[in-house]
């Protein structure tokens, strides 16, 4: 295949001659399908990180919603079951690497999808800085005087590393890594079953600790939307599947089952010891009083040596975590390269894949040196920044999946049951949060700055990427299995040659 036939195969309109950036496009290597579905939940799920959610976010809610965690994370689970069938059938359409600005910019259009990609360009990085600094507090307990900023650099940067190794590899690793946050969070279930202080019929109504009466008292419907949102937020990172679209193996058919499988798993992975905590302590005020619920209970019941080696493992869930996210971030930046999506000068480095381990390197680096950079930046400033982030993309995404719906599905590509309600109920599910958002006023920065970066996406396109639209976002068609390894042969062989 010369190089003119592989650029019209490969993004060239039919009958059109491909432009130059078009044929140097088609030269370079890319990336390979090399993931099964299992490797990229085992990604997936690493990004997620179960059981830091049950520790952190999960902690923080029972303490401020108490037995409503129970209802609110199930209506949460349902949700997110609903987002990960819009996510499952855009992936499946346009099975492209780079997330869900590859997916909105295809079926939501390209202002939009730009939009999308400057939050995800602008909220990976910080989160990776946010994870970083939050593994010396359970590092902690085993190394004593551990500084988080320090530890944060450190971390970050192995991570970083380790994103630059093959994807299998990183499957493999963070799998291993993934196996010791589900014994962790095995035992929380266990601990919470055989410890059995209540009936289960005490979960279904809603109670909290009143901080004005230190008693308990019925949870409002208010409060209860408050703690799905915290449910929402900690099942957050399945639609990360679809960054390793361009990665896993049939993915037309087989990248909704590694999105949705990812949802399932995690709602179930965080729903069971979170209500094995709730039947299992010995007293819910006490619980909910306490400043880490979690970690109290688990004292309470294994003792401070087996608690040690939990908390060692949530910093090891963590800081696999990093390793994933990191994967993600680096596709994202190399797709919105290769897209020409950023300035000439930026998208010939970042666009190159390894021609042996099929890694964008230069891309994944960069992103782990903006993590890196936003390590100096105070906590509280970087959870602000990304606390409403999460809101938009998934607000994107469901539009996107109601919008694309109408198109004709390619053959085995996944169709969302139930269609239009899955979209439609995600929507309204957003909408609420960003307007509960809007009535707290201690929102209001983390709102206005989501915003603004939306803003901004929009501006970057009308202003500069519109106007060039001959030569500047120029998308890459969807490809099946057999296309992607054919291009990889062409590039092995032309690689070849070259070296001979």
């Amino acid at each position: 295949m010369d190089s003119t036939a592989a650029a019209t195969e490969h993004g060239a309109p039919n009958g059109a001659l491909p432009t130059p950036a078009e044929v140097e496009r088609a030269e370079q290597p890319r990336l390979a399908r090399r993931l099964g579905v299992g490797g990229n939940v085992l990604i997936t799920l690493s990004s997620i990180s179960p059981a830091s959610s049950v520790f952190i976010l999960g902690g923080a809610a029972l303490a401020s919603y108490g037995t409503g965690v129970f209802w609110a994370f199930i209506i949460a689970g349902v949700v997110s079951i609903l987002i990960a069938f819009c996510y499952g059938e855009l992936a499946s359409a346009y099975p492209v690497s780079g997330g869900d600005y590859s997916l909105v910019t295809r079926a939501l259009g390209p202002a939009f999808g730009v939009a999308t990609f400057f939050v995800s360009l602008v909220s990976l990085p910080l989160i990776l800085a946010v994870f970083g600094l939050g593994v010396a507090d359970y590092l902690g307990v085993a190394i004593a005087g551990l500084s988080p900023l320090g530890t944060a650099l450190v971390v970050v940067a192995l991570a970083t590393v380790t994103a630059c190794f093959n994807i299998r590899t990183n499957a493999w690793l963070t799998g291993v890594f993934l196996f010791i946050e589900f014994a962790a969070l095995g035992l929380l279930a266990v601990l919470g079953f055989i410890h059995i202080e209540r009936s289960p019929a005490a979960l279904l109504s809603p109670e909290f600790l009143d901080p004005s009466t230190n008693a308990m008292a019925p949870l409002a419907i208010g409060g209860l939307l408050l703690a799905v949102t915290q449910g929402i937020f900690a099942y957050n990172g399945y639609g990360g599947a679809v960054y390793f679209s361009e990665e896993t193996k049939n993915a037309t058919r087989s990248i909704a089952k590694a999105v949705i499988l990812s949802c399932v798993i995690t709602v179930v992975a965080e729903v069971v010891p979170l209500s094995a905590i709730l039947l299992g302590a010995s007293s819910l005020p006490a619980l909910f009083g306490d400043a880490l619920p979690v970690e109290s209970f688990l004292a309470e019941n294994a003792g401070d040596t087996v608690s040690l080696i939990v908390l060692i493992a949530i910093a090891l869930a963590i800081i696999n975590a990093i390793i994933a996210i990191a994967l993600q971030a680096g596709r994202l930046l190399y797709t919105a390269a290769r897209d020409n999506a950023l300035p000439r000068a930026l998208s010939r480095p970042l666009s190159r894949v390894t021609s042996g381990s099929r890694v964008p390197v230069v891309a994944t680096a960069t992103m782990g040196a903006i993590a890196l950079l936003a390590c100096f930046i105070p906590l509280d400033v970087l959870l602000t920044a990304t606390g409403s982030t999460v809101a938009f993309s998934y607000l994107f995404i469901a539009l996107a999946a109601l919008m694309n719906h109408r198109r004709k599905a390619a053959e085995g590509a996944y169709r969302m049951p139930l269609f239009p309600l899955p979209p439609i109920v995600a929507i309204v599910v957003i909408a609420g949060i960003i307007l509960s958002a809007v009535l707290d006023q201690a929102q209001w920065l983390s709102l206005s700055i989501s915003l603004g970066i939306v803003a901004a996406g929009f501006l970057y396109y009308y202003a500069y990427l519109r106007p060039r639209s001959g030569t500047h976002l120029v998308l890459l068609d969807a490809e099946d299995e057999e296309t992607t390894d054919a291009a990889a042969s062409v590039t092995d062989t032309h690689s070849t040659g070259h070296r001979a």
